[in-house]
């Protein structure tokens, strides 16, 4: 059969999991071309991941699914860790999320999946193969050539990019010759989901270290129950999961199991790897196929998702020309170190929850037991602090230093944190809604309309953002092109100097800049070496 050959697109996407979907579908709502392969024929069924964090909330409610995969969750929660004879060693639920969404949430993730898939199957924008395998791939300097199987027969397809977000077993991560560094922990642990539990549970994913099984209890929305049990080096996993046996291992926590209410049993064995790179030339890789993480921290997904929102704007940015090779190696300078060191954190959390020996957990529980009673320490622990978020000053960011480097509100290279506003008409919601998919410029205070023209070069919105008290004069201005807002509560304006403050927000909500007149150049300097106007401009066509 003939191999057929197209390139009507900017962008494959390999894998049609949460990952890919996500970054597929920023993609193809900024306008790119954007092709999804994968090789089902519908989205996945099975609960895997089951915490989301703020960020991703706000990635999804970028897409427009936030609301609706809120209504099938369990907002707002915490964990509890119990030690030997079921003590509590701890409890901790994340401080307030700046966010503007819940900061930890249990949910199903084949509801994520089905939301994804539908909003991409109907989006005029993008392309979604079903039913197709990716067999090979190349690439030179002009773009990505991929070979797939399709139902009728081979297939040839171009793109200027490809993302491999194809999972753990990454064929694209494999084509292009790129290992995993890391290990495997030896034990094995059997997930088990429920329906219809009928006990009543506290928003808490529960840790119990017993020192004998250790096994971790998530509960749900609507009746859904998650237990996963560590197995032991003798027992056979084929046997575990039989049905007779399921019903014998959850006989401690439903007595009376209908078959019917299993919804899974599987054994996994937790993997702690990396990707050496996210990047080989015109290929990047994603979620899974970039990293592997124990499921302690709830972060595996969560760090997919981060990955997919950072490189879809940086491809978005890439397509609209400008973007130097520099700034798409930040992809991998931003995401790579945080993807490590969330996977060490589920590394150092699960060796806590799995301790068996039994002089070690005797000392665990003494050392956790005193360590509440230190206040610092306390609050550290209760507020999940140690789950971290990114901080990519390392990346697209530049640092000026000065008055603006104190302000509590925004802080160069961290996400930007999200208000409540109000609009010249009355209209109060989150600042996100104003900032639209680009970037945006946010004058504290101050009117951005007289700033160097490269950043309406670069498309950004322009807003004055004012403080509560802000008289509606201020509110009316007459700044042409610029959005005026207000908040309903002091957070970013909080703190100013005398002299006005500007923000530069990049496409994913992360503080590129905070500047003030004086510092202008500087930051147009520093954000030219990653996107360029002047040859964006070039590429432009005269009328």
């Amino acid at each position: 059969m003939e191999n057929r050959i197209d390139s009507e697109r900017t962008v494959i996407v390999v894998g049609a999991g949460p990952v890919g979907l996500t970054a597929a579908l920023l993609l193809a709502d900024a306008g790119v071309r954007t092709t999804v392969v994968e090789k089902s024929t519908a989205p996945g069924d099975l609960p895997r991941a089951i915490s989301l964090q703020d960020e991703s909330f706000r990635v999804l409610e970028q897409i427009g699914i936030a609301d609706e995969l809120k209504a099938e969750s369990l907002l707002d929660t915490g964990s509890r860790y119990f030690g030997l004879n079921e003590c509590l060693l701890a409890e901790a639920r994340p401080v307030a999320s700046r966010l503007g969404h819940p900061a930890k949430t249990q949910f199903d993730q084949p509801i994520l999946e089905q939301l994804l898939f539908d909003r991409a199957m109907t989006h005029p924008g993008l392309e979604v193969l079903l039913g197709t395998e990716a067999t090979e791939i190349s690439q030179d300097a002009e773009g990505v050539t991929l070979t797939v199987s399709t139902p009728d027969g081979p297939r040839t397809l171009t793109s200027s990019w490809l993302i491999g977000a194809d999972g753990g077993r990454s064929f694209t991560r494999a084509a292009v010759g790129i290992d995993l560094v890391g290990s495997t922990q030896p034990q094995r642990w059997i997930v088990i989901d429920l329906l219809n539990e009928p006990t009543g549970r506290d928003p808490y994913a529960e840790f119990h270290c017993d020192g004998r099984r250790p096994y971790v209890l998530v509960p749900g929305v609507k009746g859904r129950l998650r237990l996963e049990l560590m197995l032991f080096d003798h027992e056979d996993e084929h046997e575990l999961t039989a049905p007779a046996q399921i019903r014998e291992l959850m006989r401690p926590f439903r007595p009376e199991l209908d078959p019917a209410d299993i919804r899974r049993a599987a054994v996994y064995v937790a993997h702690q790897r990396i990707a050496r790179s996210y990047r080989s030339g015109r290929v990047f890789l994603a979620g899974d196929a970039a990293h592997l993480m124990p499921p302690f921290a709830g972060q595996g997904l969560n760090a997919g998702i981060r990955d997919a929102s950072n490189i879809a704007w940086k491809l978005v940015e890439a397509v609209r020309g400008g973007a130097t090779d520099r700034f798409l190696d930040t992809y991998e300078t931003e995401r790579r170190v945080h993807g490590a060191k969330m996977m060490m954190l589920s590394r150092r959390i699960g060796a806590v929850v799995m301790a068996t020996n039994p002089l070690s957990t005797r000392l665990r529980d003494a050392t956790l037991q005193l360590l509440r009673k230190v206040p610092p320490v306390h609050a550290y622990l209760a507020g999940m602090r140690f789950v971290t978020p990114p901080d990519y000053s390392d990346g697209v960011t530049v640092p000026t230093g000065g008055t603006t480097a104190e302000l509590p509100g925004v802080t160069s290279g961290r996400s930007l944190s999200q208000p409540t506003v109000t609009d010249p008409t009355g209209r109060s919601a989150g600042l996100d809604v104003h900032l639209g998919r680009g970037w945006s410029v946010l004058g504290l205070g101050a009117d951005p309309d007289g700033l160097d023209p490269y950043f309406t070069r670069i498309g950004a919105t322009l807003v004055r953002l004012d403080g509560p008290g802000t008289d509606e004069t201020a509110q009316r201005g007459d700044g042409a092109g610029v959005l005026r807002l207000r908040e309903d509560r002091e957070l970013l304006t909080a703190g100013l100097p005398g002299e006005p403050v500007f923000v530069v927000v990049r496409p994913d909500r992360y503080v590129a800049a905070v500047f003030t007149s004086a510092e202008q150049s500087q930051v147009v300097d520093g954000l030219r070496a990653h996107v360029d106007d002047r040859v964006r401009a070039a590429r432009q066509p005269t009328a």
